[in-house]
């Protein structure tokens, strides 16, 4: 491969490597390039804003006459009111709303995915066969550990008496449990960041400078 000809992959290599840069110490092409960034996400979202009023909001009233939406545009206009002193409150109507509906389209989510699926999937057989008849030990012994797993953190967060006898070794499996569970979530995360790491060393010394 060769170098690369695009003057909008010289901008991207130039300005990953400027930012990269900052790992060294601040200089002036890490803040000019971090300026850009800020200013380009700012201009792609608001024109993303823009094209969603235009596409659900005054086409569909306009163009094809739902009437309905004009009760949340009317909440979106009471937004703009916190810009005047004497008209501020009347944002509190918006505001409530919007909180409202998060709240409960975040609860049914939450509810949905950490307490109903959890339990329906400590809920399993024990001993799973497959079309021959055959007992599969492994997805039985899986289940299994996660059942005594989910109890035994359920256990360590009673906090109602203290633990005594084998009720408190329950509680200390329960903790090597959540230490396991932290563990791995956060060699996920250092997985994701690693692979967002290469794919930019892949841009720069691929894309950019065709040494890959």
């Amino acid at each position: 491969m060769s170098i690369s000809t695009n003057p909008w992959v010289w901008i991207m290599g130039i300005g990953m490597v400027s930012l990269f840069s900052f790992i060294y110490k601040e200089n002036a092409a890490y803040r000019f390039f971090e300026h850009v960034f800020v200013g380009a996400a700012a201009g792609y979202f608001l024109q993303m804003n823009y094209v969603n009023i235009l596409d659900r909001a005054w086409i569909p009233l306009v163009a094809k006459g739902r009437y309905s939406l004009l009760i949340p545009i009317f909440l979106g206009l009471l937004l703009y009111t916190r810009f005047f002193k004497r008209y501020a409150w009347l944002s509190r109507w918006a505001t409530s709303f919007m909180i409202g509906i998060g709240v409960g389209i975040s609860s049914f989510g939450m509810i949905n995915a950490q307490l109903i699926r959890q339990a329906s999937a400590a809920m399993m057989p024990f001993l799973v066969k497959d079309k021959l008849g055959v007992i599969l030990w492994t997805r039985s012994a899986n289940n299994t550990l996660m059942i005594l797993g989910t109890l035994s953190v359920l256990v360590y967060f009673f906090f109602s008496y203290t633990p005594k006898g084998p009720v408190k070794e329950v509680t200390h499996f329960g903790r090597w449990v959540m230490m396991l569970t932290f563990g791995v979530a956060f060699g996920n995360v250092v997985m994701g960041r690693i692979s967002l790491l290469l794919g930019a060393f892949e841009r720069i010394f691929g894309t950019w400078l065709g040494l890959l």
